[in-house]
């Protein structure tokens, strides 16, 4: 699993780097083997104007066509950060099962309908 971290309007300070990357491994670890790479970008909307104005975007691309996008925003970077992967790691989970669903309920009716047409 790659991690990508972008920074835009906002310090790109160590600490921050390294809580993404340690977030992102604790959240998308155990399905790691699934996911090509994760792209954070973190940004200040408003600049200096304060306000809820930090935003995180999470971009999941997976080992298999598909990718999942989330955005978070709020006024505590690392909170925004957090909420961010926990959702998409989340949404990654429950698209990971869809598809095992479709795989299984796709072999389980190939011979059903084999045996019709015979």
């Amino acid at each position: 699993m790659q991690i990508d971290i972008q920074f835009r309007g906002i310090d790109a300070s160590q600490t921050v780097r390294e809580h993404a990357e340690r977030r992102a491994h604790f959240t998308l670890g155990r399905i790691g083997a699934r996911i090509a790479r994760v792209s954070i970008s973190l940004a200040d909307v408003n600049g200096p104007k304060g306000g809820e104005d930090k935003s995180c975007t999470v971009q999941v691309s997976l080992q298999q066509p598909g990718a999942v996008v989330v955005e978070e925003t709020g006024a505590d970077l690392y909170q925004v950060l957090d909420r961010g992967l926990a959702r998409a790691g989340r949404t990654v989970v429950r698209r990971l099962e869809r598809q095992a669903r479709q795989r299984y309920a796709s072999r389980t009716t190939r011979p059903m309908e084999e045996a019709e047409t015979a």
